[in-house]
């Protein structure tokens, strides 16, 4: 595989001006997520390694904000890093339910936060050192590497680091053994297959078993690397999502609560694609009418119920409410101000439209009608 721009350049630009040197929404732009039947609503302002607000679902109250970091795929853990003085960087560890802090802890040099177990008790940390090192360290092991390398996932017992080496033009996937401290090429599920794009958004299982990366392509296609980090195995899924980098980079990314189907909603391709992650194939593909122009500030959200019954998902200012079991679109908002972020209540009736910088919506997540 090959990537068209630099990623891990990209996360460190601030969105507004990573928008302009041609980042999709969904990496540096407002995005919202949450969990199946929790009480908040994750937003993240500037992309997916910035800080976190997060609100109650019931209310639409602000409950807390949190400077940049990762979150825990599970959503129970926030973690991140700031440097201090004396050359030395503080690591936090936040309860990302409550917004309180667990721990915290300082390190001799600068460090970086560079991802996370599924569950938060591992994390990896990042440092660059001259010339050309970089320097993982996970669990108290401290790992020297020569090159530029970023941290894509970490396995489930955090024993195998999941790495982007990047080179002069491109770049390939690796896999870091800790145990041995030996690295090898992630290996593909068909040896013969060639995939190329460029990663635009991501979202793993909570159970720490799947990475699913969506891609877009050069020639407009796209598809979702899926990663196995088990047993690290990588697997590809063609996508029905064509369309340039921007439009393909507009896909909210959803699972279901039992983690056996993904969802990728488009509201400019006017596409809602089902993916059954257990047999890693197209299931379903809903057409609808979608919108003209794409948002480059505000990233589709998009929430399902605890039953997974309905899926909800915006654009811009726009919401849909798609019924998973009869594969129906229905609009029910046109316009208005940016949804930052939807969430269904733990009962699953309602949905919770967080907006910016108006006040937030209720929907009726039976019917699309707005309530109180």
């Amino acid at each position: 595989m090959r990537r068209l721009l630099p990623l891990l350049l990209l996360m460190l630009i601030p969105a507004h001006a990573a928008v302009a040197d041609g980042c999709p929404p969904s990496t540096c732009g407002t995005s919202g997520s949450a969990m199946p039947g929790s009480r908040l609503i994750f937003v993240r302002p500037n992309g997916q390694q910035g800080p976190l607000l997060a609100f109650d679902v019931l209310t639409g109250a602000r409950r807390y904000a949190l400077s940049p970091g990762y979150l825990s795929a599970d959503g129970a853990t926030f973690v991140s890093s700031a440097r201090a003085k004396a050359k030395r960087t503080t690591v936090v560890r936040f309860d990302a339910r409550t917004g309180k802090i667990r721990r915290g802890w300082s390190l001799r040099g600068r460090w970086e936060v560079g991802g996370l177990t599924a569950d938060g008790r591992r994390v990896a940390l990042v440092g660059y050192r001259r010339p050309n090192a970089t320097v993982i360290r996970v669990a108290g092991s401290r790992n020297v590497l020569h090159g530029s390398y970023e941290v894509e996932a970490l396995s489930p017992d955090a024993r195998r680091v999941f790495l982007v080496h990047w080179r002069a033009y491109g770049y390939d996937l690796q896999q870091l053994d800790l145990r041995s401290r030996t690295l090898s090429a992630t290996r593909l599920d068909d040896p013969n297959e060639k995939m190329s794009g460029t990663a635009v958004t991501a979202v793993a299982t909570r159970d720490g078993h799947w990475l699913l990366t969506l891609y877009a392509k050069s020639d407009g296609h796209s598809f979702v690397h899926a990663l196995d980090l088990r047993s690290g195995l990588a697997h590809c899924v063609d996508l029905p999502l064509s369309g340039d980098y921007f439009a393909v980079g507009s896909t909210a990314l959803t699972l279901s609560r039992d983690e056996s189907t993904l969802y990728l909603a488009n509201p400019y391709l006017g596409r809602v694609v089902t993916v059954d992650i257990r047999m890693l194939e197209v299931s379903r593909v809903v057409r609808f009418r979608g919108l003209s122009a794409v948002d480059m500030s505000i990233a589709p959200s998009a929430a399902v119920t605890p039953n997974g019954r309905m899926l909800a998902f915006s654009g811009s200012g726009s919401l849909w409410l798609y019924d998973t079991a009869y594969g129906v679109v229905r609009r029910v908002l046109r316009g208005g101000a940016p949804i930052k972020g939807l969430g269904f209540r733990p009962d699953g009736r309602r949905l919770t439209a967080i907006r910016a910088p108006a006040a937030p919506l209720w929907f009726d997540a039976a019917t699309g009608s707005p309530v109180r």
